[in-house]
């Protein structure tokens, strides 16, 4: 049964309702569900999976056709690229935006989040086709990245892009009203909100394929939350010794393994004896030490006239003339 919704906003499109997508043009067919999705995001209709289905369906309606027809090429740019034309730009991130939103069913849900990513990258492509974004998200996460969320952009980077979005947001709503209120709208004004809309649509694809790219990680993890975690074996009560064995204390098994065996990491190796004659032997190849000369005198000093002896009866001289006996901490004295 069709949504009351759909039937009510068909209403606003008569002809539409009464015709195929194949009997409709790309212009019908994408002002149907731009309105439409507009509606969807404004929450002025009913979100049913149904009326999004059908935007969606239009929109690739629409797709077929621009396919048909090659309306956009990867050698052109953006300025050769007519008005009329431009507006369509955005019909792969709208149909994105729809399987984003669409399905509430876990099941179906993985599904329409492939979906949406794959369509925002075709966005992403076309617009890099003509100059308009220079890096592309990779479609598909590495395995050490399977389940690791995706880390965010720092703060002032992403103060930055939610200010260039506000100001497009104002730009598109001041433009919009402009085109709605002129009997007659300029090629420029209307070129300008197209291209202003391409880039809000940028940043919008931009931030949803990160989001949904963690939320298939979310997915993937409540279905499998210990995907490398062997499964434990089952303890086993057989004994580890087939053949007949000596039942021994834990104290007598501890003496013979570790402390008298030969396990024990501190067995000596030489009696006291053999210690001593190793170690004399190795003092006797040691060279003998130098002497350390002895120690001259200040007279001795004062005789030979030593150059750094008198630098420092000089300085010590000077500093006794700067402090005199008894000129320390003089605090609290009367």
């Amino acid at each position: 049964m069709r949504s009351i919704w759909i039937a009510a906003f068909e209403d606003d499109f008569p002809y539409i309702s009464m015709t195929t997508n194949d009997d409709l043009t790309i212009a019908e067919l994408f002002d149907f569900a731009f309105d439409l999705q507009q509606k969807l995001e404004a929450n002025k209709i009913e979100q049913k999976r149904e009326t999004f289905t059908t935007a969606i369906n239009r929109l690739k309606s629409a797709e077929e056709k621009l396919d048909e027809l090659h309306l956009f090429s990867d050698n052109e740019d953006i300025s050769e690229v007519a008005s009329n034309e431009l507006r369509y730009f955005i019909i792969y991130a709208l149909i994105g935006w729809l399987y984003e939103y669409r399905s509430p069913d876990r099941e179906q849900r993985l599904d329409d989040i492939h979906s949406a990513i794959n369509y925002f990258l075709k966005y992403l492509h076309l617009c890099k086709n003509y100059g308009l974004v220079q890096h592309i998200p990779r479609e598909q996460h590495d395995d050490n990245d399977k389940y690791r969320l995706h880390t965010t952009e720092d703060r002032q980077t992403r103060i930055q892009k939610l200010k260039e979005k506000k100001a497009l947001e104002k730009s598109i709503a001041k433009l919009r009203e402009m085109t709605q209120d002129a009997d007659r709208v300029d090629d420029e004004i209307k070129r300008q909100l197209y291209t202003e809309q391409v880039k809000w649509w940028i940043q919008q694809a931009q931030e949803d394929i990160a989001a949904l790219k963690d939320e298939i990680k979310l997915l993937q993890f409540s279905k499998d939350p210990h995907p490398q975690m062997a499964t434990p074996t089952a303890p086993t009560n057989k004994l580890p010794v087939d053949g007949p064995f000596t039942i021994v204390t834990t104290k007598d098994r501890l003496y013979k393994e570790a402390i008298g065996g030969t396990g024990y990491p501190s067995v000596p190796t030489m009696t006291v004896q053999e210690f001593y004659d190793d170690l004399a032997k190795r003092q006797a190849q040691q060279p003998a030490p130098l002497p350390k000369p002895a120690q001259l005198s200040d007279e001795r000093l004062n005789e030979i006239d030593d150059p750094t002896h008198r630098q420092n009866v000089r300085l010590m001289d000077e500093y006794k003339d700067e402090n005199p006996r008894g000129s320390g901490n003089r605090y609290n004295r009367s």
